[in-house]
């Protein structure tokens, strides 16, 4: 007996493995993205291996517990209901008196049950790209919730689900069966009992599908098995309990209808999600009112007794209450905030809020999302005139004039003004205000409205940002140059603590450097040179960016018939974004000086640091790698090929950074093994680059690249296929 239960046990181990080790595997790797504003970075990557544990943190135990109901609720479908005598008529004939080992027999079976469901839960998360990847489509969605609605109808009784008689009469024929034909009892059972309950299995794959954490599919596969198991551990060890089970009857119609119900549910939620997701608020509580009305008050299944009606009707109230509540949610109003002009400035004729925003701010996205949708600050907002200027082309003359006038440094700034139009002292606020925050603010507004001085101060003298949060300058690797040999000048960014400047492809939110160089005559100059960024995510929004310092370098080229002894000038004009908790648009017209000697260059120290660390950064065509991407449905499946030096650990826990602006959403990223490559999905959202080549940075751990002494940023350049030009 002990050594068959050591042999089932050793089993689930084998099964378990993988998964651990896979999280073990990826939690040796470093954690390579940077915080900013905040850090969700959707590649498998060491910062995702730990979700498991920080889940635990947020009460992952309780939906544990919920998924263990789940699984135990499912006992009570038609079709699974049968199961428990052919659960009792494996048990009944058993010769075995004592009940430790009759329950040791009974847990091989719920265990045989469980293997069935746990494979299922892994092979979810091993193939998250087909479950959760596919979610992100509008035609994917809609399928879904079609497949949802045919699965309710079904509880509705439109169709059934039956596992055939013959099946069930050889499962409970096993009369005496060994612990290894228990076991198989128990793995057919599942297998049997699968069709059967197809919906909540389906949807918890989709969830699993989209963790693509093998672990995590093989526990909630594992603890809804279990709950599915439990009675039949209870009457495998007690089989006599089976005559004390409700008897199978109308009160199980019920059932299905209420699961019916919940079904028709998730395929709203699904379809709103598919065009509209405001509609869930909607068409949620519509489920839940018209079925809690059915349930609680209309439908006719009935068993002896009252129990069961009144039963009924708190389940119907409840659904009821739910839906009003849930409705109720959904309707909270969000602030509506009228135009920007000067005319309407001056016919305000009361305290007046300036909000000035644009389209590349996250720190204005954050404030749109989180505090101007909070009901304390729209009630308190709607006493003063709410105006919106747009800031997203800071450049036009309509923008630089208002900037002018209000003295605006950067975006989001909030500017109050009293019933005259001249600004409310210490009132301005810059960057991301809290709705407490905000609450306090306006009183604070509100007083100073009432005690204004009524000499004209249109403008407040000085703004809550800091002054120059970076500087720029024009710097060279060398102290002077020789005729005919190149060398490489820069743009070094110095950028003061937790602000950042953006990479040339910003991501959600920003705008890259703009440069325009001015070359002396007869010189000729190499691509700018990108190190590789950093993320600076704050969800749903992803951002590509350097903080601290940033040196933007390119080759030279110097004409052979220069004449040494002259002094030549370089000049960069350049503007730049630099945010924090508020962007600040930079400008600067940069100069350089050089002399010309008729001998090597010495080498420039004071800079020599700054372009080594540039170039330890700087991506590296490696021929070792190998690229690949495919078509797959209106996406495209990138897949990588590392050295055998490197590895798919490297691979799976790096971070990947699109180059082309606008072409493909800036995560999240997924990466999946396949063999000896990783792919990912990529999902594009603007029209296909002209050469029809996808350029990409892959950053990879360094704690991998370290040891080996060898590049850390890889230069992905790979055709797109023909397929997906459309």
């Amino acid at each position: 007996m002990r050594s068959w239960i050591t042999v089932v046990l050793a089993a689930w181990l084998v099964l378990l493995a993988p998964a651990t080790n896979a999280v073990e595997s990826d939690a040796a790797l470093p954690d390579t993205a940077m915080a900013g504003n905040g850090i969700t970075v959707d590649t498998v990557s060491a910062a995702e291996t730990t979700d498991i544990g920080d889940a635990f943190d947020r009460g992952l135990p309780l939906a544990l517990l919920l998924v263990f109901l789940i699984g135990l609720a499912l006992n009570l479908t038609p079709c699974i209901y049968p199961m428990l005598a052919v659960t009792v008529s494996i048990f009944g004939g058993q010769t075995e008196t004592r009940t430790l080992s009759v329950f040791g027999k009974a847990l091989i079976y719920v265990l045989g049950i469980a293997t069935m469901y746990s494979v299922l839960g892994v092979a979810a998360a091993l193939t998250g790209g087909l479950f959760g990847g596919l979610l992100q489509s509008r035609a994917v969605l809609v399928g879904i919730s079609l497949l949802f609605i045919l699965l309710a109808l079904s509880m509705f009784g439109l169709y059934e689900l039956q596992v055939p008689p013959a099946v069930m009469a050889k499962l409970g024929g096993t009369q005496k069966a060994g612990l290894a034909g228990i076991f198989l009892s128990g793995l057919l059972v599942g297998v049997f009992a699968a069709p059967c309950i197809g919906p909540p299995i389906i949807a918890l794959l989709a969830l699993v599908g989209q963790r693509a954490d093998p672990l995590f599919g093989f526990m909630v596969f594992f603890v809804l098995s279990l709950g599915l198991g439990a009675p039949y551990l209870v009457l495998g060890t007690f089989s006599g309990l089976l005559r004390k089970m409700p008897r199978s009857g109308e009160w199980m119609i019920w059932v299905k209808k209420l699961l019916g119900f919940v079904l028709v549910g998730v395929a709203f939620f699904y379809l709103s999600l598919a065009f509209r997701p405001s509609l869930v608020f909607v068409l949620i509580p519509l489920t839940l009112v018209v079925g809690g009305m059915y349930l609680g008050f209309l439908e006719r299944s009935s068993v002896p007794g009252r129990w069961f009606v009144w039963f009924k009707r708190l389940v119907g109230v409840g659904a009821i209450m739910g839906g009003i509540m849930f409705f109720a949610i959904g309707r909270q109003p969000s602030l509506e905030w009228t135009p920007y002009t000067p005319e309407r400035v001056a016919a305000a004729n009361r305290t007046t809020v300036l909000y000035f925003t644009a389209d590349w701010c996250i720190p204005c996205l954050e404030l749109d999302r989180r505090t101007f949708t909070d009901d304390s600050v729209i009630r308190e907002l709607q006493r003063l005139a709410t105006l919106k200027a747009d800031l997203t082309r800071y450049d036009s003359p309509e923008s630089r004039d208002v900037r002018e006038q209000y003295a605006i440094r950067g975006v989001p700034t909030m500017v109050f003004l009293d019933a005259a139009g001249n600004e409310l002292p210490n009132t301005r606020r810059v960057g991301f205000v809290n709705a407490d925050d905000m609450l306090q603010h306006l009183d604070a507004v509100r007083r100073q409205a009432r005690t204004a001085s009524l000499e004209p101060a249109h403008v407040a003298p000085a703004a809550e940002a800091e002054d120059d949060p970076s500087q720029a300058m024009l710097v060279a690797d060398v102290e002077w140059i020789q005729p005919g040999r190149p060398f490489r000048i820069g743009i070094l960014f110095d950028i003061i603590d937790q602000w950042h400047v953006y990479w040339l492809n910003p991501g959600d939110s920003g705008i890259e450097p703009i440069i325009e160089w001015q070359l002396p005559a007869g010189f000729s100059a190499g691509a700018l040179q990108w190190p590789h960024p950093q993320r600076f995510d704050d969800p749903p929004f992803a951002t590509f960016g350097h903080e601290e310092e940033l040196l933007l370098a390119r080759e030279i080229r110097v004409p052979h018939d220069l004449e040494a002894g002259q002094t030549v000038t370089f000049t960069v004009d350049v503007e730049w974004q630099v945010c924090k908790d508020i962007c600040i648009v930079q400008h600067d017209v940069l100069t350089l000086q050089l002399d010309v000697r008729d001998e090597p260059p010495a080498a420039a120290a004071a800079w020599q640091a700054a372009f080594d660390r540039a170039d330890e950064r700087l991506p590296v065509d490696d021929p070792d790698w190998t690229f690949a991407v495919t078509d797959a449905n209106g996406r495209y499946r990138l897949s990588v090929t590392p050295p055998d030096a490197i590895g798919l650990d490297a691979v799976t826990g790096s971070e990947f950074f699109p180059e082309q602006t606008g072409f493909l959403r800036s995560g999240p990223y997924r990466w999946q093994r396949e063999d000896d490559r990783a792919h990912m999905q990529l999902i594009p959202e603007g029209s296909v680059p002209e050469d029809k080549r996808l350029r990409a940075v892959l950053v990879l751990p360094e704690s991998v690249v370290g040891a080996q002494r060898r590049p850390r940023a890889i230069a992905v350049d790979v055709a797109l296929p023909e397929a997906s030009d459309e």
